[in-house]
């Protein structure tokens, strides 16, 4: 009998998804102290990104590829390192995963094409077809001869808009389902033979190609299908879907995609992870009712630390969100989660401790299970009661973010690095840089403002912000911050810099807007205002950053997008204009 929350994954914060050979550094990533903390948070397992091709290549991709002992050799050492720690080993994976139009494999196996996606500027990239006997066969024997030689616990698969997967991965067939597409998808499959076919007998086939294969050798191994951008095509719960799938295949559902938020008199469709949310979605709902009624095994996908709403800090102390999410999640009989995505995987958090807690103990009585779990994490110096009104402030504060709709301003804003972006006077309409990347500072925020024009934007941060600080203020006197009370010390610094970053990203904005058309170096008292405002702000923060190392880090980037020296820098611009 399968228990509720019996699989909790997780990621190592030190691993670099986008290195092509992250595998080959994963013994050096995982370290043990790295696992220790992982299960030491309450987790049991751990999810690496795999390309089938670079570790099981195959007849398929031998000549292409000549690293896939050491693949193996590596990824196995993990398994019996991770395994002392009490923890498995998850793949995740957008098999049959395309390739650039330029590379060799094309001009040998042009047969073996399909649909061809370019990606904004990137080069195209074309998918490699399912339906091929050829790629059938390469799936099959790739994943049949891995889970063979690895004691893996099973397998996450992606299969619609992450990565050119397959031939319908960015086609979009349904815009009613899906009402804020990217740009670059099609709104036909190209593929001469995947077009002959709709899109739920395509991914599902892929689905269980890899389950039958998997299973053939290892019948424990558990194999997950994440429903991500699935209305792409179809309307939740996804039953053209889910109804083709083996039985065993174990269906994980965004728990806040979705969702309907009102920001700024417009209503919006969440379509990405959010903590400001609480969900559960409509999507969701639908899912978990689905898998009750069907008895289908069901996962949830949700971020525990943070999301694409501000990802450089360890964590948001947004933990009224946390609880709703998993008094849910209880009620509908999840089995599993998997509590993080590339970034947001810092460890020894006070949302980590919080989730811990919620998988093993809870209380259906919201306000006691939170003071309760304020006096076990911060100790019974601390004024309890103040503490839960400031969480709860904290939440208020958060329902002014502008998530929802196009989400441009989650992916091209200049929150993440808000402490360190300068304030210039004259702008050269550089495009906002994706806030999951490293890049150079970008100047045109017409880019962020597709949903919400960027008066709207303003105007939202500057409530945000002001209502952050009332609960800072709450949050300040509730602890008791003397230097023996890390935990204290250590959540109300980040609490504090979070309100810094919403406080410069308020002026950001506001500075923009009367800049944009001014062509002279003239600074009028509005523009001085914001520019001491600022200073205000950046000094008040700075020592607080200046005593948490991990505050500016963005683990999918793997760089640091403000840190103290970059604050100081900023101050000295201001000083000087």
């Amino acid at each position: 009998m399968s228990k509720i929350f019996e699989n909790r994954i997780f990621r190592c914060g030190q691993s670099n998804y986008n290195l092509k050979d992250e595998i080959l550094a994963v013994n050096k990533t995982h370290s043990d102290d790295n696992l220790k903390a992982i299960a030491d948070s309450g987790f049991n397992g751990i999810w690496l990104r795999l390309a089938l091709r670079d570790i099981s290549s195959t007849k398929l991709f031998q000549k292409y590829n000549h690293n896939s002992d050491k693949y193996l050799k590596e990824l196995g050492k993990l398994c019996q390192r991770a395994e002392r720690f009490g923890l498995k080993v998850w793949p995740y994976l957008t098999e049959p995963l395309g390739m650039k139009a330029s590379h060799p494999f094309w001009r040998d196996n042009p047969d073996l094409a399909g649909h061809n996606t370019k990606i904004y500027g990137e080069e195209p990239q074309i998918a490699l077809c399912s339906l091929t006997p050829a790629v059938k066969d390469y799936l099959h024997d790739g994943f049949s001869t891995l889970y063979k030689k690895l004691p893996l616990a099973g397998a996450i698969l992606i299969t619609s808009s992450e990565h050119v997967s397959n031939c319908w991965a960015h086609v979009i067939s349904n815009p009613k389902t899906y009402p804020n597409p990217e740009t670059f998808w099609a709104k036909k499959c190209l593929c001469p033979r995947c077009s002959q076919y709709g899109p739920a007998e395509v991914l599902s086939s892929i689905i269980n190609l890899i389950y039958n294969s998997i299973h053939t050798v290892n019948k424990e191994a558990q194999l997950v299908a994440w429903d991500w951008s699935w209305n792409m095509h179809f309307k939740p719960p996804y039953k053209e879907i889910s109804e083709l799938l083996h039985r065993d295949v174990i269906l994980m559902g965004d728990f806040e995609r979705g969702g309907k938020i009102k920001r700024a008199n417009k209503t919006k469709i969440v379509e990405e992870y959010s903590l400001i949310y609480h969900g559960p979605s409509p999507r969701f709902k639908s899912k978990a009712q689905y898998a009750l009624n069907n008895e289908r095994k069901l996962w949830s996908r949700f971020q525990v630390n943070t999301t694409h709403e501000l990802a450089t800090v360890p964590n948001l102390p947004l933990i009224v969100s946390l609880y709703r999410k998993f008094k849910f999640m209880r009620q509908s009989k999840v089995l599993g989660f998997m509590g993080c995505w590339n970034f947001g995987c810092f460890t020894n958090t006070l949302n980590t401790f919080a989730v811990k807690e919620l998988c093993s103990k809870f209380d259906s009585d919201e306000k006691r299970w939170l003071t309760n779990f304020a006096k076990k994490y911060f100790g019974s110096k601390i004024n309890s009661d103040l503490v839960v009104k400031a969480w709860y402030d904290f939440d208020s504060a958060c329902k002014y973010y502008p998530i929802g709709g196009n989400n441009n301003f989650l992916y091209f804003s200049p929150v993440n690095e808000a402490l360190s972006y300068p304030l210039v006077l004259g702008f050269k309409g550089i495009p906002m840089g994706g806030s999951w990347m490293k890049h150079e500072f970008g100047d045109r925020l017409e880019d962020t403002a597709l949903t919400y024009s960027l008066e709207e934007i303003a105007d939202l941060f500057g409530k945000m912000s002001k209502k952050w600080s009332q609960a800072l203020a709450v949050y300040e006197k509730a602890l008791d911050r003397n230097r023996h009370n890390i935990k204290a010390c250590r959540e109300f610094s980040l609490a504090k810099i979070v309100g810094g970053i919403f406080r410069s990203t308020y002026n950001i904005y506001n500075w923009y807007l009367l800049r944009k058309n001014n062509r002279t170096n003239i600074i009028n008292p509005k523009e001085k205002d914001i520019i001491l405002d600022e200073i205000a702000n950046l000094k008040s923060v700075l020592p607080f950053v200046e005593s948490e190392p991990r505050a500016g880090f963005h683990q999918e980037a793997q760089c640091q997008m403000f840190d103290s020296a970059g604050i100081q820098r900023k101050i000295k611009l201001l000083q000087n204009l």
